[in-house]
């Protein structure tokens, strides 16, 4: 019945938006988190405001039925996003980690606000394209941030306790302050006492202390009556262990769902991913820690070539430069690692490089430096006075402790904008290293024959080989460079072509970064034939690559006969 409720609660928020979140100049408040229905308000203001740069779409429905969003941006007056090299920027599968959504968000509103103002910024807006989802797990976030329930990730019923029964003892408000903290129950036995230093924290019991002594719980009862208290909360399944790349049952990897790509978050991720071959790199942003996650993840790390792990620690050892705070590999184990991750199916099966950057480093190194910062500069409102209360099952209680969501799993709203515009920069000098193609001006040259031989030259003048990865290559899951030449009033006679549509193959390209195992090109040419058949004829030149976009010469003249 409390499944049911919360559900029914979480449903009748869908579609709520609430207005005025952009203000008249078309700044937002960063120092506050939002709702799914706000985060849409908010862009759907902005694609209002910028119609030239910003496009909202929707990729799917959550379990519960929301839009899943994606705001897509790019100058469109010089060219669609699906001819440019993209970024793809998400926040919000694990539902209490507001922080990432948070980013997700802001950044996109760095990339309108920064346009014609921000050389770096409007370079990067006229030549690449950004797809940014800041709810990957609407339902979840929304439980978390408007009802306060405490779940991993997705809203969906499972049984974690193996009762037969569905969510039945979630985490309760029990003293109706709005907010689920702790439960201490004084226990000779526990495992927990007051710190000499600040009797609010409880630090860990040492041998020879004195008591008090406390066991402590978060605040809930036994609704199940099987002897133990929030054992079987909302949801269970984790978005982030579903994907279908060394994806493993449930008993092997907790949370990972009946299959890979049961959910439908996880399911339009993969397929919107999978249809847009220009995203060349992956942002997933998660909470906490003060870290970025890297390659390898969910697998041996002895499976991964050894130039890509060489280039994924170059392209980390600038975050660390830029904000002071360390990189560290997903999976380290042969044996012992996540399975079935997003940027593991991202590398292997699309041979893009994904980053979980895990935000937020917490109030100081210790319980006591949060408390002495939160009384400090927060006026002390992040701590619920530890209150008595008479329990159903244990008896007296006292319930109270830090509001841990907006203290170690998130900032404090008043250090929300700080927090994530620490790793703007980094993403923008990511999304700098793309591959990105440059043509010369096509060369024209009349044959004998009344034809003429049309050339073109093209380099990838990126950092990123058009392949991305040595696993792109290998697997060949990121196509090679094509060329094609479009005509008016005229036919190609002669050339190398892949198809009757005059396309003709270029390869894979390298970038200026010297990725060991790439094409040793970054350069590469076409060649036509071509003769007019009225007058007033015409050709451009094309060349494309899924990741390193699309150029175009402008309609040149054939020459008379």
């Amino acid at each position: 019945m409390k499944t049911t409720m919360l559900v029914s609660l979480l449903i009748g928020l869908i579609g709520v938006t609430s207005a005025g979140q952009v203000r008249a100049d078309g700044t937002v408040d960063w120092n506050r988190y939002y709702s799914h229905a706000e985060s849409n308000a908010i862009m759907e203001a902005w694609v209002k405001r910028h119609p030239k740069f910003a496009r909202l779409m929707t990729i799917g429905k959550s379990y519960l039925g929301a839009d899943l969003t994606v705001l897509e941006i790019t100058n469109q007056e010089t060219g669609p996003a699906s001819e440019k090299p993209a970024l793809y920027v998400d926040g919000g599968i694990h539902s209490s980690e507001l922080t990432s959504g948070a980013l997700a968000l802001q950044f996109a509103g760095h990339l309108l606000q920064g346009y014609g103002k921000d050389a770096q910024i409007t370079s990067l807006v006229d030549t690449r394209a950004f797809y940014v989802r800041p709810k990957f797990n609407p339902d979840g976030s929304d439980a978390t941030l408007l009802r306060g329930v405490s779940l991993r990730s997705s809203v969906r019923p499972v049984d974690s306790d193996g009762d037969g029964k569905m969510d039945e003892d979630p985490s309760e408000d029990l003293n109706g302050d709005g907010y689920i903290t702790q439960m201490r129950v004084v226990d000779p036995k526990g495992d927990r006492r007051p710190s000499t230093e600040d009797p609010r924290v409880l630090v860990r019991r040492g041998r020879g202390d004195k008591g008090p002594f406390y066991r402590v719980m978060s605040e809930g009862i036994d609704n199940d009556l099987d002897g133990q208290i929030n054992e079987d909360g909302i949801g269970g399944l984790d978005l982030n262990r579903n994907f279908p790349r060394n994806w493993a049952l449930p008993f092997k990897q907790g949370g990972a769902g009946p299959f890979p790509l049961s959910e439908p978050e996880t399911h339009a991720t993969v397929r919107f991913i999978t249809d847009h071959p220009n995203i060349t790199g992956i942002l997933h942003n998660h909470t906490s820690g003060g870290f970025v996650y890297r390659l390898p993840s969910a697998c041996d790390p002895a499976m991964f070539d050894s130039n890509d792990i060489e280039l994924v620690k170059t392209l980390g050892n600038k975050f660390t430069e830029l904000t002071e705070r360390p990189v560290r590999p997903s999976s380290t184990h042969a044996t012992r690692h996540r399975y079935g991750t997003l940027i593991s199916w991202a590398y292997w099966d699309r041979g893009i490089i994904g980053w979980v950057p895990e935000l937020w480093p917490g109030l100081g190194r210790s319980e006591l430096e949060a408390f002495r910062y939160q009384d400090e500069k927060l006026g002390g409102r992040y701590f619920v006075p530890w209150t008595p209360h008479d329990h159903p099952t244990l008896g007296k209680v006292e319930i109270g402790g830090l509001r841990s969501r907006f203290i170690r799993s998130n900032p404090p709203q008043e250090l929300l904008e700080a927090e994530c515009a620490l790793h703007i920069p980094w993403f923008l000098w990511l999304a700098q290293r793309s591959p990105l193609l440059k043509m010369s001006e096509p060369v024209l040259k009349r044959l004998g024959d009344g034809s003429v031989a049309v050339s073109a030259d093209v380099e990838n003048v990126g950092y990123l080989p058009t392949h991305l990865t040595l696993r792109g290559l290998e697997a060949k899951v990121v196509k090679p460079v094509v060329a094609h030449i479009e005509l008016r009033d005229a036919k190609v006679v002669n050339a190398n072509l892949v198809d009757d549509a005059g396309r003709s193959a270029v390869g894979h390209l390298r970038g200026s970064y010297a990725l060991q195992g790439s094409p040793e090109g970054s350069s590469g040419s076409a060649r036509w034939v071509v003769k007019a058949y009225a007058p007033g004829a015409a050709v451009s030149v094309v060349f494309a690559s899924d990741t390193g976009g699309t150029v175009r010469s402008k309609w040149i003249p054939l020459p008379a006969k």
